[in-house]
């Protein structure tokens, strides 16, 4: 009954904001194909998850060149709300007080659909044919969640992908030359590397995070079979028997001993703490992190090499991060139309090679990667042209409102089978089958 009450909580949410609201028009005319230029100084608020670090600064630093290079007298100002998660929730809540910002950043799968489905995002497309914003020049793997029923409803803003980070000196040290291209190459180079001394493992060959609409969603897939249906209203993989595949298989990993299982709290952290440290030789990880990664690893004296992920049968790799999209409920459309001029900016060649450079998120724009900024960086730095050449084989999870409740079973599960090791895969895969009936519409 808990999963029921988070659905019934978003739509109390979002029928709380249409009955408070309903009669307000900020949003109609925009909505209808109408659009408005902005006329005098106005200020709008952006929501994020942009925290500290690179990826705060580049917020911080691309908001106030927008500030002081923009003729229409239009000031964002942007605001740090925590996590995807929080910022969600705090979005949700803001609707329905009739205070939420003009734009936010939503994760791409989970928030978009949530907010989408409470009609409060903004239909873009008259805008972007008004100003003859070429869509085509988005990549198509990062645009399902900004073209849906026809509308342009979010913009693909900090996306990525997760790619195959590894100790080059370790690999060699352990007679391996290239970085492994299947899961079969992955387990003997993941075994070679791994160390045993006094019965006790001080060096683990792999780690893979608890992150099941990524990593354990893409197995899934690249074993012909997918976490959520085409429609979004069923889990395929939890039926087909690929699922169990995958979770005995990481299992095994881990009980043999040379697959680190994830830390309990701040698994992100842990690992990559453990990387620098020389206590695991590889991991999967996104490459909205690359920037502080190959840092780190060079002030530990590691040779990184990155790569394609290691594939089971069918070679394909997700995208996940997030969106931007305005707001049509509780704002002008003056607030509206400002929205729209700071979202042409941030799509720009030179905004978006910069926040590609600056984090090593995946840059938004095919016209972007010939931009001297992302050139200069891709001859000194090869790795973070990896993610995005990977994007050939990328694949995106269906569309669905389910995809969050069903996510944050999964990795309760997944933590009992894989960090405490109490269940068996059989066992987690029954109890997900019992969870699915709760989350998923009864046919």
């Amino acid at each position: 009954m808990r999963k029921r009450s988070v659905l019934l909580l978003t739509m109390l949410l979002a029928g709380s904001f249409v009955f408070a609201n309903g009669a307000k028009e900020s949003g109609s005319s925009a909505q209808s194909g109408d659009t408005v230029t902005v006329n005098a100084p106005v200020t709008i608020t952006l929501w994020h998850t942009r925290g500290a670090g690179k990826n705060g600064e580049e917020m911080t630093a691309v908001t106030k060149k927008f500030n002081e290079t923009n003729k229409l007298g239009i000031t964002v100002e942007e605001s740090y709300q925590g996590n995807y998660v929080a910022t969600l929730a705090k979005t949700m809540q803001a609707i329905a007080a009739g205070t939420n910002p003009t734009m936010v950043l939503l994760e791409r799968a989970a928030g978009v659909p949530v907010v989408n489905d409470a009609g409060a995002l903004l239909d873009m497309m008259p805008y972007a044919k008004r100003d003859g914003m070429d869509l085509a020049n988005f990549p198509e793997a990062l645009m399902k969640y900004s073209l849906v029923d026809g509308k342009l409803i979010t913009l693909p803003y900090v996306r990525s992908t997760p790619v195959f980070y590894y100790n080059k000196g370790m690999y060699r040290e352990a007679g391996i030359v290239d970085a492994p291209k299947t899961i079969d190459e992955l387990i003997a180079a993941s075994k070679k590397i791994t160390k045993v001394e006094n019965g006790k493992t001080v060096v683990f060959g792999f780690e893979l995070l608890n992150d099941p609409a990524w990593f354990i969603q893409n197995m899934t897939y690249q074993l012909g079979s997918n976490m959520l249906s085409a429609d979004g209203k069923s889990a395929p993989s939890l039926e087909d028997g690929t699922l169990l595949k995958v979770l005995s298989a990481w299992r095994s990993w881990v009980d043999e001993g040379w697959c680190a299982a994830p830390a309990v709290t701040n698994a992100s952290n842990a690992l990559l703490d453990d990387f620098y440290n020389k206590r695991v030789g590889a991991f999967f990880y996104s490459t909205g992190g690359m920037a502080n990664i190959i840092k780190n690893s060079a002030e530990a004296g590691i040779e990184l090499g990155v790569a394609f992920l290691p594939t089971w049968d069918k070679p394909a790799a997700p995208v996940g991060g997030g969106n931007l999209g305005i707001l049509s409920v509780n704002t002008s459309k003056q607030e509206q139309a400002a929205a729209w001029e700071f979202m042409k900016f941030l799509m720009e060649d030179e905004q978006v090679a910069n926040n590609s450079a600056h984090t090593g998120y995946l840059p938004s724009t095919k016209s972007s990667i010939n931009h001297p900024i992302l050139k200069q960086q891709w001859a000194e730095h090869p790795e973070f042209r990896v993610a995005f050449d990977q994007l050939s084989i990328a694949q995106e999870i269906p569309y669905s409102i389910y995809k969050s409740q069903y996510e944050e079973q999964m990795t309760v599960v997944c933590s009992r089978l894989i960090q405490d090791r109490s269940i068996s895969p059989e066992q987690a895969i029954e109890e997900l089958k019992a969870e699915a009936v709760q989350i998923f519409p009864t046919k």
